[in-house]
């Protein structure tokens, strides 16, 4: 069971960080480090354990193609406040 429960931890940890608002990953991150340092300190040491970094592999390996083949940061670039105000002569013809 303990096994599992490590590879479960190790999956999920990733997708918690990248799912987490660009201004709340500094803290996703140490959420993150907190849960496999309490998992060592009750349970057993994380580091030794196969399970922890075939999961780790996985869970970024799984991210990384998720923002890859799903279009991750891709999107159309929002309009500057400068843009916007400029204007097109093309607009005025007569």
């Amino acid at each position: 069971m303990i096994p599992i429960l490590l590879l479960l931890i190790a999956l999920i940890l990733p997708w918690i960080v990248h799912l987490a608002p660009p201004q709340q990953r500094p803290l996703a991150v140490v959420g993150a480090i907190a849960v496999i340092m309490l998992f060592g300190i009750f349970v057993k040491n994380p580091l030794p354990a196969w399970q922890f970094w075939a999961g780790l592999v996985v869970g970024v390996g799984s991210v990384v193609g998720f923002a890859m083949f799903a279009g991750g940061g891709g999107g159309v670039r929002p309009r500057t406040r400068r843009a916007a105000l400029e204007v097109d002569e093309d607009d005025f013809e007569e």
